[in-house]
């Protein structure tokens, strides 16, 4: 009885695995005074089978998002879609990155 327990609980984590959307979160950089933050979100969205990428600024004094929010989406049937989501994301972000003076 155990063991049909045990790999009934491990086909129920594989199952939702699958399916799923993943993100990570990264810190790009602050600014030299310490008050904004890049933020990079970014992974997989599984019901629209893509790649996305989102860099949004954050005032951590004031709590709030400043700047123009960057997201783009790609589609996933290639790995390397991902790493591309993510550059041109920075390309497009790299005028508030001057802006705010953060660097990575």
């Amino acid at each position: 009885m155990l063991k049909i327990t045990f790999v009934l609980l491990i086909l129920l984590n594989v199952s939702l695995a699958f399916g799923r959307s993943h993100s990570r979160i990264d810190t790009l950089g602050m600014s030299k005074a310490g008050h904004i933050v890049a933020l990079e979100e970014y992974g997989y969205k599984a019901d629209a089978d893509a790649y996305f990428v989102s860099i949004k600024f954050l005032n951590v004094w004031t709590k709030e998002y400043v700047g123009s929010s960057i997201n783009i989406e790609l589609p996933a049937y290639k790995g390397i879609r991902l790493i591309e989501a993510r550059k041109k994301a920075r390309d497009l972000a790299q005028q508030d990155l001057q802006k705010f003076k953060i660097s990575g």
